[in-house]
Parts: C-alpha cells; sequence; structure tokens
C-alpha cells in the first residue's frame, strides 16, 4: 500500500489505460478521482475502486472545468497528490491529406490538455510543497510513423513540456515524470488490432512479441507516483517491449485495404 490516503486525479479514465491506472493506484491505496469527458465512463471506474473513488467530467481542453474539477478533489479529499494525463486521441492521415480539424482536435486533447491540467495541478501541489505529475506520453515522441503527424507532433510536445515543468516545479517538491507506452492493448487501437497484417507487421516489430496490456502501462505510472521513484524527474520512461529500439509499421501495412502478407 505505497500510496495509501494520498489523492489522485487521473484524466481520460473511462477506459483502456487511464481506467487501468485509476485502478493501479487504488489498489496501493490512493483514493482517486476518476475524469473523462464521459460522465457515466468516469463513474464506472469509480465505482469499481471500492469506495474510494470520485467520478468528475471535463474536456480537458476547458481552462474553466478543469480548474473546478481540481477544486472539486480538493474539497473532497483535501489535497491532490498525485495527477496523472492519460487523456488522448489518434488519427491516421498523410501529412498532405490531414485537415487542420483533425490537426487542431489531437494536438487540443493530446497536447493542450496536458498544459491546461498540468497547470491548474502544479499550482495546487506547489502550494502544497509536494506532489507528482505523470503524463502519458507515447513512443511516437520519439519514433516517426508515417500518417501519425499530428499525434508525434503532440507526443513530442509532451515529452519536452514534461521535462520544462520538471525544471520549474523542481524547486516547491514537485516532481514531473511521464511514461511513453508503446503499442497497447485498448479500445482505441481494436481496429488496428483487427487487421491481421496490421497485427503481424506490429508484432514482428516489438522485442517481446505481444502489445502491451494497459496494466503494464499502469504499473509503471504506480511506480513513479511512488517514494520508490522520489528521484526521477523530467524523465520519459518508455514501456514498450522494445519496440522504440526497431523501425515503425509503415502507413500501407497499417491501411485497413493492405494486401494480405505473403
Amino acid at each position: 500500500m505505497e500510496l495509501d490516503q494520498r489523492v489522485a486525479l487521473v484524466t481520460g479514465a473511462g477506459s483502456g489505460i487511464g481506467a487501468e491506472i485509476c485502478r493501479a493506484l487504488a489498489a496501493q491505496g490512493a483514493r482517486v478521482a476518476a475524469l473523462d469527458l464521459d460522465l457515466e465512463a468516469a463513474r464506472r471506474t469509480a465505482d469499481a475502486l471500492d469506495g474510494q473513488g470520485l467520478a468528475l467530467s471535463a474536456d480537458v481542453t476547458d481552462e474553466g472545468r478543469m480548474e473546478e474539477a481540481m477544486a472539486q478533489v480538493v474539497r473532497r479529499f483535501g489535497r491532490i497528490d498525485i495527477a496523472v494525463n492519460a487523456a488522448g486521441v489518434g488519427v491516421s492521415a498523410r501529412l498532405v491529406d490531414t485537415t487542420l480539424a483533425q490537426w487542431n482536435r489531437v494536438m487540443d486533447i493530446c497536447l493542450t490538455g496536458v498544459f491546461v491540467g498540468m497547470r491548474s495541478q502544479a499550482r495546487q501541489m506547489a502550494s502544497q510543497g509536494a506532489g507528482v505529475i505523470v503524463n502519458i506520453a507515447s513512443t511516437n515522441a520519439v519514433q516517426a510513423g508515417e500518417g501519425l503527424s499530428a499525434y508525434c507532433a503532440a507526443k513530442a510536445g509532451v515529452d519536452m513540456l514534461t521535462k520544462v515543468a520538471a525544471l520549474e516545479l523542481a524547486p516547491q517538491g514537485v516532481r514531473v515524470v511521464a511514461v511513453g507506452p508503446g503499442l497497447t492493448d485498448t479500445p482505441m487501437v481494436a481496429r488496428l488490432m483487427a487487421n491481421p497484417v496490421a497485427r503481424g507487421e506490429f508484432l514482428q516489430n516489438i522485442p517481446l512479441a505481444r502489445p502491451a496490456r494497459p496494466a503494464d502501462i499502469a504499473a509503471m505510472v504506480a511506480f513513479l507516483a511512488s517514494d520508490r521513484a522520489a528521484y526521477v524527474t523530467g524523465q520519459t520512461i518508455y514501456v514498450d517491449g522494445g519496440a522504440s529500439l526497431m523501425k515503425y509499421p509503415s502507413l500501407a501495412a497499417r491501411a485497413p485495404t493492405a494486401p494480405a502478407a505473403a
């Protein structure tokens, strides 16, 4: 129970990695506020946390709603010790075919949303003199993927935002770190993994020969949020089975209409 009685806020908590992070933190004793745009999804996550959960709904890009969500957590639990910014979205299109609307949506949720959340989280933690912010980046922060210009740029931004915030907040006793998942079995990638050609390409490029489970990512988040990682700040830890050592699968292989492998 390394996180006993600590208070955590997790965005993107309605499903996938975010929901699993909530469960992992609660299993270590934390009281968890599960935030998602879909309030019912947030409630499902919070209700499964043995009475230690709080469900919140907010658009992570909405400054006012995120400030109010932070205030609700503090009113309920008195403080916030851990914040995990896990909300994200992706789009697959070549650069020349990516619309401005698609670009803005990915950048707004994956990068601006992290900034908006971090700002209110950092202010609260600095006033307490302690806290840990964990951002969910991606191997695509350092590994280019065809058709992922917006997503790669946003996640690279999360990596650098983490570093800058770590420098600025260290004097206030606040650590800032990031976790970069590789391919993870979540609802967001289910359609991709249903394509046998794409699945084969990805598995061939993962030295450990399987996608990550959400629990693999959540375990690293729980570790970084704990006192065992007390001397870690400004780093992005990649949990990818070694995939970032390899070549990212091509857009042709990932396309739903790709020909079957020979």
